[in-house]
């Protein structure tokens, strides 16, 4: 349901800096000042390096092909080599990870 009031401009202006300020959506923030209760501040999204995503895209589709094949060839699936496969995304995704950490360390 929507609320509306009227402001200036630099009311309106005023209020969302605030709540940006305190990390939170307008509607977080207005809601907290009328009710008069405690929020919790939203996280803050990261960046992620375009380079990453893509590579995250690639095992992704990968592990899709590997699960359509098991699923459609099941009398001829390889399941020494499923888990192979598994394995090498399993590996790969545990080094982006560990690329992404060090990238992001505090």
């Amino acid at each position: 349901m929507w609320v509306k009031i009227r402001v200036t401009p630099d009311q309106r202006s005023a209020w969302h800096a605030k709540a940006r300020s305190h990390g939170l959506s307008f509607s977080d923030f207005a809601r907290a000042a009328i009710d008069g209760t405690r929020t919790r501040r939203r996280k803050q999204i990261r960046s992620i390096d375009p380079r990453l995503l893509r590579q995250l895209a690639r095992l992704g589709n990968n592990l899709n092909q590997l699960a359509r094949w098991a699923n459609r060839d099941q009398r001829y699936a390889d399941r020494v080599e499923i888990m192979g496969q598994l394995i090498g995304i399993e590996r790969e995704l545990a080094r982006l990870r560990e690329i992404y950490e060090m990238s992001h360390a505090d």
